[in-house]
């Protein structure tokens, strides 16, 4: 029997199941496999879906289960859309009503489906769109696009918004994703805005693949020239596939051609970059002003009241504009879920684990105990990481291991400590690919500064999420660092970082001392090998008392966990 809810028409035979495993011929109908059952629920802003255009900084509770019906290579949900199968044990069921009290009880002004594709849970999150909008609530989403007309007739009743991913322009590109054609894709995004639902676009950007981007700009231009178009720049979760991450430059160059299609281009997945925020057409003047706010996330900071330049020019969004909200933010933005998880499955595998059903039940345990929600908490020193480490080989019963390799990480710290101790602290800033935004204190490369025998400036000048703050080149020439170091995660090249620091007019002591160093990503602090950066960051700190060969650290390191 064929399944109707996607585009690849999936024969499943008599109790078998379709190839997103999550329906199953159950005698003659198709059938959910786990309905009703989520593995994420939490707020989130609209930006964060991302919609920029649509009830601009409200809130929504965000929904999402498992599996896709595309694979695309580096996807950033891979943990929650390639292991239906393993990861059922972790849903959590909710019936409709639940699902709305709990928005009710964070004020949210909707519901979203996002991370994974709802086209493999559809009869789940039609059951929540018609009780919420019964219950006056909004509701959207975020997919690929590739459902059937009947699916997405289906579901357009009860949408307001939706954003739509797109691989590319080209059949070709949708093949690599598992796709046969990017046709239904294109005549879905029509199908939406025909409707009266409001449509934006995130198209996914790799570095050589320009034209296919281009290319969808101006499909959506046939549809519309004010469609939202958000260009999201891909960011290499793996290494082998760094060489396929555009940089931050090439992602500008590529939204302003864009410009030529379309009227609305925005760039994602981009720290430190001004193509977030919305522009008057008219005199030039920032409207809304966003942020890198997390992977395919972004966050408002500031807003012009009712969205009106000071020029007359209104900002063209549909709904209500949400005040910034002050303090502590009560929402999550990007994936963090996601990359809390992949964290911990870091651990596992450092551990010796490698059954990939091991590692979700290890999974599972961390997102139900609530674990994943202090996260940070065990980030916030390098003893609550050893202890993280030791909690999770507990988990995976490798309590040995995960001594043996604690042990190892703490006489290294020791080591260092005892070579730095006595000598003079220099005053080192952490900058996030960009030389105005500093990483926040609580980040563990701040940490590490100090364990190298730094002074963290970042910590001095207590910069934080809430904060709001984006410094200026005035203030980045008064903390003067005598060391900056770039952050691994999205890494500037440091002939780029001097160039944006001349543009900028900043001239501290580490530029005119040529100590200005990227940070090894190999050894950021997602893996335990940040034992390893922390070797080299003192190498760079204490050159006349540290002398660690990296190569030879890396065998030693190595040799450790394979003992393991």
């Amino acid at each position: 029997m064929e399944c109707s809810y996607c585009e690849r028409a999936c024969e499943i035979p008599e109790k078998m199941n379709g190839y997103c495993r999550m329906y199953r011929n159950e005698q003659g109908t198709i059938t959910e496999n786990y309905p009703d059952a989520y593995l994420n629920i939490y707020p989130v802003s609209s930006e964060s879906i991302p919609m920029l255009h649509f009830y601009p900084n409200a809130v929504f509770l965000l929904i999402s289960t498992i599996g896709c019906n595309f694979a695309c290579e580096g996807c950033i949900s891979e943990f929650q859309t390639t292991r239906p199968g393993t990861l059922q044990d972790i849903l959590t069921v909710h019936t409709p009503e639940e699902i709305l009290s709990i928005a009710r009880e964070g004020a949210c002004r909707g519901i979203t489906f996002c991370l994974n594709e709802p086209a493999v849970s559809l009869p789940t999150f039609l059951r929540v769109a018609r009780a919420a909008k019964k219950e006056g609530l909004l509701v959207g989403c975020s997919s690929n696009g590739y459902m059937t007309p009947e699916a997405l007739q289906s579901l357009i009743p009860y949408l307001d918004f939706v954003n739509i991913g797109l691989k590319g322009s080209t059949d070709e590109r949708y093949r690599e994703c598992g796709a046969a054609s990017a046709e239904p894709v294109y005549r879905n995004i029509k199908a939406l805005y025909d409707a009266g639902v409001a449509v934006e676009i995130s198209a996914m950007y790799l570095n050589g693949r320009e034209h296919e981007v281009i290319g969808a700009a101006e499909r959506i231009r046939a549809i519309s020239p004010d469609i939202p178009f958000q260009v999201m720049r891909f960011m290499a979760m793996r290494k082998d596939l760094r060489a396929i991450e555009p940089t931050r430059e090439q992602g500008e160059q590529l939204c302003t051609e864009l410009r030529r299609y379309l009227n609305h281009v925005f760039l994602f997945n981009t720290p430190a970059t001004t193509e977030l925020d919305s522009r008057c057409p008219v005199c030039g003047a920032t409207i809304v002003h966003r942020v890198f706010f997390g992977p395919m996330a972004a966050r408002v900071l500031s807003c012009r009241p009712d969205g009106v330049c000071s020029c007359g020019y209104r900002f063209p969004y549909l709904g209500e504009i949400d005040p910034v909200f002050e303090g502590e933010p009560r929402i999550l933005g990007g994936y963090r879920s996601i990359v809390g998880v992949q964290i911990i499955s870091e651990i596992i595998r450092t551990l010796g684990v490698t059954d990939e059903a091991e590692i979700d039940r290890i999974g599972k345990i961390v997102i139900t105990d609530g674990y994943l929600r202090t996260l940070q908490e065990h980030m916030s020193s390098i003893s609550a990481y050893l202890g993280m480490i030791r909690y999770v080989a507990g988990l995976a019963h490798r309590e040995e291991q995960g001594n043996i390799l604690t042990e190892y990480m703490q006489s290294i710290v020791d080591e260092v400590r005892d070579r730095v101790g006595g000598a003079g602290k220099p005053q080192v800033y952490v900058a996030l690919s960009h030389p105005l935004l500093p990483l926040y204190a609580v980040k563990f490369e701040n940490i590490l500064t100090v364990a190298a025998g730094g002074t963290s400036l970042n910590i001095a000048i207590d910069h934080k999420e809430s904060s709001k703050k984006e410094y200026i080149a005035e203030e980045v020439n008064a903390l003067n660092p005598e060391v900056i170091f770039i952050s691994g995660h999205f890494p500037t090249p440091v002939t780029d970082f001097l160039g944006t620091c001349r543009e900028l007019g900043i001239m501290c002591q580490a530029i005119s001392e040529h100590r200005v160093y990227v940070l090894n990503a190999g050894y950021a602090p997602g893996t335990p090998r940040w034992i390893l950066g922390l070797m080299d960051m003192a190498n760079i700190l204490h050159p006349d008392l540290c002398r660690y060969s990296m190569p030879e650290e890396e065998v030693r390191f190595d040799k450790v966990i394979t003992s393991l």
